[in-house]
């Protein structure tokens, strides 16, 4: 946990960074790249939820091998390098941003920057390794290499940026101090332990099987991805070329006013799964509790952004902030809707409800899509959609979970039969 929140509070400071250096006009090129990046980043989340799956399999079988234990007989597969598997991943994902960028570049970044897609498809492929890697360190429960990757890519970004803007870097410069520490990160932790690392990166799955697994992870992972990391990379599809110095205010204040509510509850994700699965019969209560420290949370930041958001924002920005505390006091609100919405979300994984999980997700992504095309201001499209789509999206995910506590308790009324499994 202390890692991510180091690697949250990492991309908080880099991007005051930037738009003090850069202004609302400039910050609005770079929102929406480090909002491109990261979308992708975000959807490859499913490669590393899959090896952390695989690489969980072979450690419990080596344990067992190892233990002297009698395990189930099993057709011996070869094994596989994930190294290799990343390699043959990277690439692919390197050709289809190259390839697609020729579509999205010019209408997000605008023509003038739309260069900006070199680095955001090696960043990209850089990343691969990096979801590759994290998860076979999760999956072996080598936690401290898992936290000095998340840690030490945050720690090395901030240095980066920070050193680009000393030095008066443009936008250019600062991309490429965005993406330098997915490769450095890892090469650094990999190069402290490069035997352990090494032992633990094979799979005895197919790559084809590999990439089939991940592909259902994947679909959640874009879904979520979409609202979350690369939402200002949507919102630019919608604005117009003279709209660039509010596109970027609206930009910087989605970020901010996200912020203290999303990353603290996504760097609690594993801790909220893990108690609704210990207290699997009575999830209601645990969201409950949640749900109330969140509406507390809101409460008090909508207040004071009612109160001094505008002024905050001014100082932020140098004084070249375009939206008015009204404006802001909504997208607070919306991000606590998102954040109930990674609640239930938690609950329903917990439970194994994998499918409905990721349906809450894939409807809040359309949902909020389809908000943006009402024909009212940017300012009120943004905060709109960030609040009705995760909205219906936790509709949907409490339907699901209330609708499978309903199954499991006439299931536990059945004489002989284990309400967890249904036998």
């Amino acid at each position: 946990m202390a890692a991510t929140l180091i690697s949250g509070l990492s991309g908080f400071v880099v991007m005051l960074l930037a738009v003090r250096a850069l202004g609302s006009s400039g910050y609005a090129v770079f929102g929406v790249f480090w909002s491109s990046l990261f979308l992708i980043v975000g959807i490859l989340f499913g490669i590393q939820q899959e090896t952390t799956r695989a690489t969980a399999v072979e450690t419990e079988l080596r344990a067992v091998a190892e233990s002297g234990k009698t395990a189930p007989p099993v057709r011996r597969r070869p094994r596989r390098s994930l190294w290799v598997f990343a390699a043959l991943v990277a690439a692919g994902v390197v050709a289809v941003v190259l390839v697609s960028g020729i579509w999205w570049a010019p209408a997000t970044l605008g023509a003038e920057h739309a260069g900006l897609v070199l680095q955001v498809a090696i960043g990209a492929g850089a990343n691969v390794f990096v979801a590759t890697l994290s998860g076979v360190f999760a999956g072996a429960h080598r936690w401290r290499h898992l936290a000095a990757v998340i840690g030490l890519d945050g720690i090395f970004r901030f240095a980066a940026v920070v050193g680009a803007v000393l030095v008066g870097g443009d936008l250019q410069e600062l991309a490429w101090a965005v993406i330098l520490p997915f490769p450095l990160s890892l090469a650094v932790v990999v190069l402290a332990s490069p035997r352990t690392t090494m032992s633990i990166s094979w799979t005895s799955l197919g790559f084809g099987r590999l990439l089939v697994n991940s592909g259902h992870t994947v679909i959640a992972a874009t879904a979520m991805a979409l609202i979350v990391n690369g939402f200002p990379m949507v919102l630019a599809f919608f604005g117009h070329p003279e709209q660039q110095d509010e596109l970027g205010s609206l930009i910087l204040a989605i970020t901010f006013t996200r912020a203290p509510v999303l990353v603290p509850l996504f760097a609690l994700q594993s801790y909220l799964i893990t108690r609704f699965t210990t207290s699997p019969l009575s999830p209601w209560r645990l969201i409950g509790q949640t749900f109330a420290v969140i509406g507390i949370a809101m409460a008090t930041l909508g207040g004071a952004t009612a109160l001094w958001g505008r002024v905050a924002f001014d100082w932020i920005s140098r004084g070249d902030f375009l939206l008015s505390s009204a404006a802001l006091v909504p997208l607070v609100v919306s991000s606590g809707v998102i954040g109930a919405l990674c609640v239930t979300g938690a609950a329903l994984v917990a439970r194994g409800q994998h499918r409905e999980y990721a349906a809450g997700w894939i409807v809040a992504a359309v949902v909020s899509i389809v908000v943006l095309f009402i024909p009212l201001s940017l300012e009120t499209r943004a905060a709109l959609a960030l609040s009705t789509g995760p909205l219906v999206g936790l509709t949907v995910q409490c339907g699901f979970l209330r609708r499978r506590l309903r199954t499991e308790g006439k299931l536990a009324d059945r004489p002989g039969t284990d309400s967890q499994s249904g036998r």
